[in-house]
């Protein structure tokens, strides 16, 4: 199995194992994101924080780019596209066009960019893994 499915299914396997307090996580739309600094167009929440991994819910307006950036701390990173058209760049690759449904592992500390390329507000899930505590 490649190591984008094998992050992918640990994600998924986490979730399903780990007892998870339902009334932490994140709910409805983009109302209750934030505006990201220095990133018109471009809002992100919170949407579970646990020891092993944390998710966010991201909005991108029709245009809005998320400047070039790491997650300098993420031991990997799974990007899933749910609304709209994404460009996804990671430093060093060919940019890809992402549609809803489709998922792209990034390796942790990933440096990379993304525009919303469509005609409506773009919705992504991303999850990070995170160094397990000692």
């Amino acid at each position: 199995m490649p190591t984008s499915g094998i992050a992918t299914l640990c994600f998924f396997t986490a979730l399903m194992v780990t007892a998870v307090d339902v009334s932490g996580q994140a709910v409805g739309g983009a109302d209750g994101a934030r505006p990201v600094q220095g990133d018109p167009g471009i809002s992100s929440m919170l949407v579970l924080e646990d020891a092993a991994f944390r998710v966010l819910r991201d909005y991108a307006e029709p245009g809005a780019t998320r400047r070039l950036h790491a997650h300098t701390t993420a031991t990997y990173q799974v990007f899933m596209l749910v609304t709209g058209k994404i460009r996804l760049t990671v430093e060093g690759q060919d940019a890809v066009d992402i549609l809803p449904g489709e998922v792209v592992s990034l390796p942790g500390g990933a440096i990379h960019t993304f525009t919303n390329t469509g005609e409506v507000t773009a919705t992504i899930v991303e999850v990070f893994g995170k160094v397990p505590p000692r």
